[in-house]
């Protein structure tokens, strides 16, 4: 399956909105536009589309490295920081 890139939020939105032109319900179509795009689809709630769009560019910070497996751990937030917060200066 080839692998998209950063801007396929419009790419996913033409998918899903031809498959509910074709007669699919709301959350089929947004199962299928998952599906389509390497995500799982199991038994549990349908996806929406904004989900899908969501984890996907989540997908595309990991691949290219600007979102890691310890980013967010461990770091106080420059709003922390700015606040006052102990131990955040």
């Amino acid at each position: 399956m080839a692998t998209r890139g950063a801007g396929d939020e419009g790419t996913t939105r033409a998918t899903y909105r031809a498959l509910l032109v074709r007669g699919f319900t709301p959350g089929e179509a947004a199962n299928l536009t998952a599906y389509l795009n390497g995500l799982e689809v199991g038994t549990g709630r349908a996806w929406r589309l904004a989900d899908v769009d969501r984890l996907l560019f989540l997908r595309e910070l990991c691949r290219t490295g600007r979102l890691g497996a310890d980013d967010g751990l461990g770091r106080a937030s420059t709003a922390d920081a700015v606040a006052g917060v102990p131990g955040t200066a």
